[in-house]
């Protein structure tokens, strides 16, 4: 080889080498430089996607990852975790267990929901009233009672002095929307956010009767939805980039952009 073809292929090879160097050193574009874990209700999983999005679109290398199920479900697993900064729960119950837990602290109310009666499209039972889900020739749909929106869901019909027919108790609030608008069940009772995130196929009643009772009680059938530091936000786990970033999300969620964003999903926003 003479001299000008080894000084080119030593050039080369430090070029390459270099280069290596380089890539190795810089971060890779689809890794977030931080992310927050935020474990939440499901019934809030539209609005805290659009948040999410929103906040990593103003916050450039940080990323939202999203946890959604029951909050007595997330509430009983984050003991352990370290991967949870902010808990955001429906209902006082599941934020009970987190807390006592020592998997949650600071809670604060930021939105309410309340449960109403649904029907699918059309309505073709054409159901009238809470009184009609005594009615037996209906298929009324309830949540278990162990979870927020069949609690709500009875405190509802023992102000209102209702027997509900049952035919079918479901596990929450959006699968019984799920079966109401596959007309699999002519009637139920669920939260308003999921009637307004079923896009047309189920409908609210607004009886004058069901309206004169919540102007009467207007706690009744409410749920709070509280957020919380998670337990990555309590422990040594965390750096100051992530508990930064979860400040910040909560701080979002409790905004007045929050708020609006809340609204529209049909939440009850605090203060109405």
């Amino acid at each position: 080889m003479g001299r000008r073809s080894l000084l080119a292929a030593v050039a080369a090879t430090t070029a390459a080498l270099l280069s290596a160097c380089t890539a190795a050193e810089q971060p890779d574009p689809e890794t977030p430089a931080t992310e927050i874990g935020v474990a939440a209700g499901v019934s809030l999983s539209g609005v805290f996607a659009e948040l999410a999005e929103e906040f990593e679109a103003e916050n450039p290398g940080t990323r939202v990852r999203l946890e959604l199920g029951r909050s007595v479900d997330l509430a009983r697993g984050m003991g352990d975790r370290d991967d949870i900064h902010v808990f955001a729960a429906t209902g006082q119950t599941a934020m009970g267990i987190a807390v006592d837990a020592g998997a949650a602290a600071d809670p604060r109310v930021f939105a309410r929901n309340l449960v109403v009666l649904a029907v699918p499209a059309g309505n073709h039972a054409a159901v009238e009233g809470l009184a009609d889900l005594a009615r037996p020739e209906l298929r009324v749909g309830l949540c278990i009672m162990d979870g927020p929106c069949g609690r709500a869901s009875a405190a509802l019909l023992a102000e209102a002095a209702v027997g509900a027919d049952v035919d079918e108790r479901v596990s929450d609030s959006p699968t019984l929307t799920e079966r109401l608008a596959g007309n699999t069940l002519d009637a139920g009772i669920v939260f308003r956010t999921d009637v307004a995130a079923s896009r047309g196929w189920v409908e609210e009643v607004q009886a004058d009767d069901d309206a004169g009772l919540r102007a009467r009680l207007p706690d009744v059938g409410i749920t709070d939805y509280l957020l919380a530091d998670g337990p990555a936000a309590l422990g040594e786990s965390a750096d100051d980039a992530e508990l930064t970033a979860a400040a910040a999300f909560r701080d979002l969620v409790a905004s007045d952009r929050g708020r609006r964003a809340l609204v529209e999903a049909g939440f009850v926003p605090l203060g109405e």
